[in-house]
This record gives C-alpha cells, sequence and structure tokens, in this order.
C-alpha cells in the first residue's frame, strides 16, 4: 500500500488548556501559513499573541481545507430581453458561439455571433466551495505544565536612530533583545521571552541617554557632553550666596581701553558632574562604560531597566542648594 505525501508539518507546544501550533518553529514570517484559514478537528485554530502562531485544544488528529471549485455553466444572456427572437435568443451557451483564439491567448466570438457581441452579458453559476483533507505530521517539540503561555512584556525604549539627533528617534523593542543562540536552537519562538536574554551595553547607553534627554529637568540639570560615544550630566546646584563677577572688556589686539571697561555678570548657580557614561567595548578616555542588562526573562529585563532609568532621572533631578554653613563644600536637599 502506498504511503501518502505528508503536505504539512506543525510543531505545537503542548500546555494544560491545549496546543500551541505553527508551521515554523522559528518565526520565518515567510514560510509560515495562517492556520485560520485551515479545518483542524472540526473547527478553525484561534489566533495568539504571537503572529505565527495558533492554538487549538486538542491534539491535532485531522486537517481540511475548503478549496475555492470552478464557476460553471457560462452562458451569455441578452441585456435587453424584449430584444428575444428566433435569430436573437435569449441565451446563447459560451462554447457554441465562442473559441480560444490561440494565437491572442483568448476567447474570441466566432464570425456567425460576433455582430452580436454587444447585445450579451457573459453570466455564470458558482459552485460551493469543497472541503477536501490535508496530509500532514504533528511534531510536538515542548510540554509545558502552565496553563498557557504568558503574552510577553511589551518592551518599547525611544532611542536616537542614528548618532545624529536630527534623524530622529526610533523604538528599540522585544524584537531587538538579544537571547542565547542554545535557546534560539532549542527552544521555539513563541516561548523565547521567557528565557534568559539581555541588552548590551551599547544599547543601554542609547536606552538611558535618551530617557534622560527627554526627562531632565533643566532648571536643576543640564547635559554637558551629548554624543554618540560619551555623555555627561551636570547638576545645577544654587549658591547659597550669590555674587557678581566683574569681567575686564579688551580691544580686539588684547589691550585694556584707556578707561577699563568691565562687564559683570550675576552669578547665582554653580556646575558639578552627577552622571558620565559610554559603553563598552568601545569606550572614551575616561568615560565608565555603562553595564549591559541581563534577566532571566524579558519581563524581568524591562523591570530592571525601567528601574535603573527612574531611579537615575530621580537622582538627577533632585534640586540642590549650597549650604549656607559649609562655604560650598556641601549640599542641601529641597
Amino acid at each position: 500500500m502506498e504511503a501518502k505525501s505528508v503536505e504539512l508539518t506543525l510543531y505545537a507546544v503542548r500546555v494544560n488548556q491545549g496546543y500551541y501550533i505553527s508551521t515554523d518553529k522559528n518565526g520565518d514570517s515567510y514560510n509560515t501559513k495562517d492556520l485560520t484559514r485551515y479545518i483542524i478537528n472540526g473547527t478553525n485554530p484561534s489566533k495568539t499573541f504571537h503572529k505565527n502562531w495558533y492554538f487549538i485544544k486538542d491534539m491535532p488528529t485531522k486537517m481540511q481545507q475548503l478549496v475555492n471549485q470552478p464557476n460553471i455553466n457560462y452562458r451569455y444572456e441578452l441585456m435587453d430581453k424584449d430584444l428575444e427572437s428566433e435569430k436573437i435568443p435569449l441565451i446563447l451557451i459560451r462554447d457554441d458561439v465562442t473559441y480560444i483564439d490561440d494565437f491572442e491567448n483568448c476567447r474570441m466570438w466566432s464570425a456567425e455571433y460576433s455582430k452580436y457581441e454587444s447585445l450579451y452579458d457573459l453570466i455564470f453559476d458558482k459552485q460551493e466551495p469543497k472541503l477536501i483533507d490535508i496530509d500532514f505530521n504533528c511534531e510536538v517539540l515542548l510540554e509545558l505544565n502552565v496553563e498557557k503561555i504568558n503574552e510577553p512584556e511589551k518592551i518599547s525604549y525611544d532611542v536616537q536612530r542614528t548618532q545624529y539627533s536630527s534623524d530622529g528617534t526610533m523604538v528599540l523593542n522585544n524584537s531587538h533583545v538579544n537571547h542565547q543562540l542554545i535557546d534560539k536552537i532549542m527552544f521555539p519562538e513563541i516561548i523565547m521571552h521567557n528565557r534568559p536574554c539581555k541588552l548590551t551595553s551599547h544599547q543601554m547607553y542609547k536606552i538611558v541617554r535618551q530617557y534622560i534627554k527627554q526627562n531632565i529637568n533643566y532648571d536643576v540639570a543640564k547635559i554637558s557632553s551629548d554624543y554618540d560615544f560619551c555623555f555627561t550630566v551636570e547638576k545645577i546646584i544654587a549658591l547659597s550666596e550669590p555674587y557678581t563677577n566683574s569681567t575686564e572688556i579688551k580691544k580686539n589686539n588684547g589691550k585694556s581701553y584707556a578707561t577699563p571697561r568691565c562687564k559683570k555678570r550675576y552669578v547665582s548657580t554653580r556646575s558639578v558632574k552627577v552622571y558620565e557614561m559610554t559603553y563598552s567595548p568601545k569606550g572614551y578616555q575616561g568615560y565608565t562604560p555603562i553595564k549591559s542588562v541581563e534577566a532571566n526573562n524579558e519581563a524581568e529585563l524591562k523591570e530592571k531597566v525601567d528601574k535603573i532609568c527612574e531611579e537615575l532621572i530621580i537622582m538627577i533631578n533632585e534640586p540642590y542648594v549650597d549650604c549656607p554653613h559649609c562655604n560650598g563644600m556641601g549640599v542641601v536637599l529641597n
């Protein structure tokens, strides 16, 4: 007995509630079929949070598909039925009055009936789609003792698109998270967000840089260096005793005027560097490389990155004033 050929291979992840299925375990959209167009175990699989994976309650045992059938009973019918006569019938069978022109590769009216062509409309009957069986096998990749696979925590951080701020920003999202090569080989993509992962030092540099730029309070801090290789933030500290600074204005040749001229400037603040960074492995001079962030899964990764950004901006935006008793040697938190 001749064995049936396998037309499709389904990959499945079993959970307590059912099966997640796909035609490509690695999530390649070009090779993945829309399984909602198939009938599996008598029902259409439902979509999930992952565009290439679908859900069904039971292990797939029968797979079918509705296939459109060709139209039948092609004929020509008079547009104006009042014209019906012995020479002009109401209905003309298509194959009786037309032929396929091999040279033009199209259907042509025969010479005997061509003069009537403008009087008729082509009509036909549609057939109901036919349900056909699909040969397939199903490979269970993994069995998980969970009710269902949780939806990934959405990761979304604005970062500079290029080294030039004029080029705008882009979003660093879940697709940019780094996973171990061995996990990519061993596990299907639908559970990859639950596997160990990291954001590199360079990615963290981009995230923190843009986060500070979007959330800094310029009344209490300023960005003194802002490049794609180094970044510095300085705290603006209010002086307890502001003073006036006088600077002499000199001629273009560097000499003083006969009557000295001065420019006075009121000084009420001073600046202190409170944060600086570069990234590894590139680095820059004496700047400190920001560390990569690793986590057991993408939800934990997002939590860690959010905490780093939030605690950092709280520190940067905390207003300071000089301690009036220390002569600039200490500060007071407002």
